[in-house]
């Protein structure tokens, strides 16, 4: 008697290679959804450990941080008394450094308005009226980041609203004290 080989046909390594790729088509997008998640979770983690700092620094100081050539400097939070180890990176300003569009932003990083002083200046209606209303709340100063959206929007769109999920409009705030 002859043995016979057994082996797969070429339908059934077709079927197979099918199945596999529709599973990948399912997993990758999660996985990417999952990334930008992260990155909105250590952006708001990176905002509430900076709203810290401030106010330790400004118990201290009995004033907030030094406002210096047009815009913030955190460095004073981290010498020569420690409010933060390092200050830290905002995670979509490493998206901006890498995509040529939009080249000319690759230095937005985690933004500070001083509501009492700087915040109603130069915004449009929305932005305005949601500054104004921050600082009716007795909110003092406010943190901004760019948000998934890679879009300087907080002065028009406005907020990042996770329901809408991680493509929606809208930059990352917090606002304190």
């Amino acid at each position: 008697m002859t043995e016979k080989t057994r082996a797969f046909t070429l339908i059934e390594l077709l079927i197979v290679v099918a199945i596999i790729a529709i599973l990948a088509a399912i997993a990758v997008p999660n996985f990417l959804e999952a990334q930008t998640r992260a990155k909105i979770s250590r952006a708001e983690n990176d905002m509430r450990s900076l709203g810290v700092a401030l106010e330790a620094y400004r118990l201290d100081h009995n004033d907030y941080i030094p406002h210096r050539n047009d815009h913030w400097e955190f460095n004073p939070l981290t010498s020569p008394i420690a409010y933060i180890t390092s200050v830290p990176q905002c995670p979509f300003a490493e998206v901006l450094n890498k995509r040529e569009d939009l080249y000319g932003m690759s230095a937005m990083n985690y933004h500070m308005e001083d509501l009492p002083n700087h915040a109603f200046f130069g915004w449009d209606d929305p932005g305005r009226t949601f500054a104004r209303n921050l600082y009716d709340q007795g909110k003092l100063w406010l943190l901004w980041s760019i948000g998934p959206d890679l879009i300087v929007n907080i002065h028009t769109v406005g907020l990042y609203d996770a329901t809408n999920g991680t493509r929606s409009l809208g930059d990352l705030y917090r606002a304190g004290p």
